[in-house]
This record gives structure tokens, sequence and C-alpha cells, in this order.
């Protein structure tokens, strides 16, 4: 990769970026108001984007980066964790759209409308060493840690996303993602891998099926949808018809091999699958409905020491340490196991939260669950506890239909019946939020 990579690739002048507010928005007006806007910015070292449309979210990045200032991409969108945020990087400032500004609650320019383009069409190049963004851990282990990552290594990881999906330059289409573009792998994705590949953004984020199904219906063929396990069983459940699909790109938690298929005859599409974090970018894939086995991205490869499992090469600056347990095939192909984390002991037997789930996910009517260790009482050995969204089903009936699944050392005791799970906005769901949902389900009588 050169020393300068360009904002864009794959676009006319005229030829249509995306969508805002109903209106189209060509690559040259994008252009020509990121630059505008850059010179705009306050001269601050940091930028928090609250933009909640993708498009301005796109925007709002691209003159930050011309203004040679850092997006901050934060663990939480709650007023709290944006205060904290702020008040731990002084030289930051909020930039956000009419939406995003008044729910942020903190003070924020507001990106302006978009107007015609004026002067010559330029595309501006950026140093590929340039810090581009700073991403946070969610903190479940801890205060949340910083991890930053430079435009060329930012361009490179959505490339690796585009070519896995089968987005080809100069191919056009659209790209739809019911992730939010503060999260590492929606900006990847929904952001950089459609403007370095010339595919139009939309500008929203559809989380109901029927909503969904809509939005993909309005964008131009082909069309490549970004989203979550959680999404893909929602819309597989729900009886949305998605229309004809050019690709599926999943990621935030495990994708089952029987959700993939689904979303695949849904869809007409391939699933692609990936693997990786926020400290490490992308570093593998899978076309999970035709097998577990994972492949690492071009140039990662694989070592194990003792029980942990290391990748290096490609675009990783230093060899890192993966969070899970990792089952070698060879140095570029694996099958994940599991994090150390996910093993639980009951009465002296082990097993896996993932494939626990797995199983209650597999049972007829449920549509959402997760299992997970209760609080703990005094020294006795705690049993597992479930919640399970399963509309029009008893506990009782769950339990008899989970014994012909698990070992009965692992039924869950108590199971609550809610009707929806605390998940975020990528489709993962913390311990304390269990926690406090289970507490207020066991004051009522949908339980076993």
């Amino acid at each position: 990769m050169s020393d300068l990579v360009p904002l864009l690739s794959g676009f006319d002048a005229n030829e249509r970026i995306g969508w805002s507010d109903g209106a189209e928005v060509s690559a040259a007006q994008f252009c020509a108001a990121a630059r505008d806007l850059a010179g705009r910015l306050p001269p601050r070292r940091f930028v928090i984007n609250l933009c909640n449309d993708r498009l301005k979210f796109a925007l709002g990045l691209a003159a930050a980066l011309i203004a040679r200032q850092t997006s901050l991409l934060p663990p939480s969108g709650a007023v709290g964790a944006l205060q904290d945020l702020q008040a731990s990087h002084p030289e930051s400032y909020c930039l956000a759209d009419e939406k995003a500004a008044p729910a942020a609650g903190l003070p924020a320019i507001v990106v302006p409308p978009w107007r015609p383009a004026a002067g010559a069409f330029e595309i501006p190049s950026l140093p590929a060493g340039q810090m581009a963004y700073t991403a946070f851990t969610s903190g479940s282990t801890g205060r949340p840690q910083p991890h930053s990552s430079a435009w060329g290594s930012l361009v490179g990881a959505a490339r690796r996303f585009g070519q896995a999906a089968g987005l080809a330059v100069g191919k056009r289409g659209s790209v739809l993602g019911t992730v939010p573009p503060q999260h590492v792998y929606g900006l990847e994705t929904t952001v950089i891998m459609p403007l370095q590949f010339g595919a139009a953004l939309h500008p929203g984020r559809p989380l109901l099926p029927a909503d969904i199904a809509a939005a993909l219906e309005e964008l131009p063929e082909p069309r490549w949808m970004v989203t979550t396990p959680a999404h893909l069983r929602a819309c597989a459940g729900g009886g949305a018809s998605l229309p004809r699909l050019a690709g599926i790109l999943c990621a935030t938690m495990p994708l089952s091999a029987d959700l993939a298929v689904q979303a695949e005859t849904l869809s007409s599409a391939p699933v692609h699958e990936f693997y990786g974090s926020t400290e490490t970018g992308v570093i593998a894939t899978r076309r999970t409905a035709r097998g577990q086995r994972w492949r690492t991205c071009e140039g990662i490869r694989l070592e194990q020491r003792g029980e942990e499992t290391w990748a290096a090469g490609g675009h990783l600056v230093a060899p890192a340490r993966l969070p899970d347990r990792i089952a070698l095939d060879s140095a570029t192909e694996f099958t994940l196991i599991g994090r150390p984390e996910d093993m639980v002991k009951v009465a002296g037997k082990r097993a896996s939260l993932e494939e626990l789930n797995r199983q209650l996910l597999g049972v007829h009517g449920v549509r959402d669950g997760v299992f997970f260790l209760p609080e703990a009482r005094g020294a006795h050995t705690a049993r597992l506890a479930a919640l399970v969204v399963a509309p029009g089903c008893s506990a009782r009936d769950l339990l008899a239909a989970l014994r012909g699944r698990i070992d009965a050392a692992f039924l869950p005791r108590p199971l609550l019946i809610v009707d929806a799970l605390p998940r975020n906005a990528t489709g993962k769901v913390t311990r304390e939020a269990l926690l406090a949902l289970a507490r207020h389900a066991a004051r009522g009588r949908r339980s076993a």
C-alpha cells in the first residue's frame, strides 16, 4: 500500500455515494462537503462522531481525517459513557446530526445540510500512517481499553471484507447495515468498505425484520447486508421475505450453521462470517453454512504457544494473542472452541455456554435465549440459569425439550421467559444486563 491512500475508490463525480434524508448524494458532493466541513472543525485532536445518519457519519469521519483529527468510537452510546470519554480526552469535541445532537446530552457541532458540489471533482488522499480512529473494548473485565488504527490499516481491513464478500471496484451496488457505524465492525463494513468499492451507503440502521426487508427492497442491486447473528435470527423467525442479495456479512458473536443455512435460503445469498477483535481487526473468515473451519486472511499465520494461540503477519504490526481457545489444523486454518470463561462446571461436569446456547436456540418455539451463571449465594455451587424469548411456550415445556438435548446437570434453574433480551446495538448482551433482567423476571410467575 502506498504512503497515500484515497478516501474513495471506484466512484465517478456524479456517481451516487448514498442517500441522506431521501435524496441522492453524489461522490462530488461528498468530497466537496468533506473538505468544507474539515475547514470548519475546531482545532482539536479528537472528535466523537455521534451521527445516526450513516452517510453523515461517513462525512464527519472524512472531514476529521482531512483535518488530521482522530475519531473516537465510544464503548457505549449512554450519556454517562460519552461524558466519561470526553472527560478522559479533554482535546475532544462531539459531532452530530439533527437526530443525535439532543439525544447525546452533550454540546455538539451539527453536520450541515448537503449542498451542490462546487469546483472540480477531487478525491482527497490521506497518509496511510495517519491515526483514523481509537476504539474501546467493552470493559467487561475492567475499564475499557483504547485501541487505535491507522488509515491504511482501516482501508486494508475494509478491502479484505469486500473481497471476501464478492465486491469488486466499479461493480456499483449498495450496502445496508444493521450495526452502528460507531462500532469497529460497522465502521469497516458499512462505511469504509462501500467507499472503497464504489458501492452506495444506506443511511439508516433498520432493526425489525419488516423494516430490514423494506430497506433492502429500495436499494439497487447488487446489494449486500451487514448484520449480526441476533438480527439474522430475527429475520429468519420473523416471517419477513428478504429480496435477493449478493451477500451477507456477519460478525460480533458466534453464528450457528443452522442459522447460516436459514439465512442463505432466505436471501439466496452466501453468508460470510468474520472472526476478529477490537485489538486485531478481522483475521479470519468462513462460509458457515458449508463448514465450521476458519481460514485466516491473506498473510495472517497462527501458532500455538502452550494453551495460547498467537496471530502474526498480514496487517498486524506485532504478534497478538487471541482471547479464544482454538484448535489449529494448520497455520492458516482452525476451529474455534470458545473463550476460557465460556466453560462452566456443574456437579463435576463441564460444558460450554456457547454450546448450551446453541441447543437452547434449537428448541422449537425459541426465538432468542441465553444461559448464564446467576449471582453467587453463599458457598454453594450455582446452577445455571436461562432467559428465554419463546412466545406461547411454557417454561415446563422448554425444560422438557432441553432434557433431550443437554445433560441434566446443566438444565437451567430457573428458566425465565421474558419478552426480549437486553441486547446492545451489535447483538451482544452483558452479564450485568442479564442479572438485572433475571431479578425483574423472577418477581413474575413465568419461570420453572
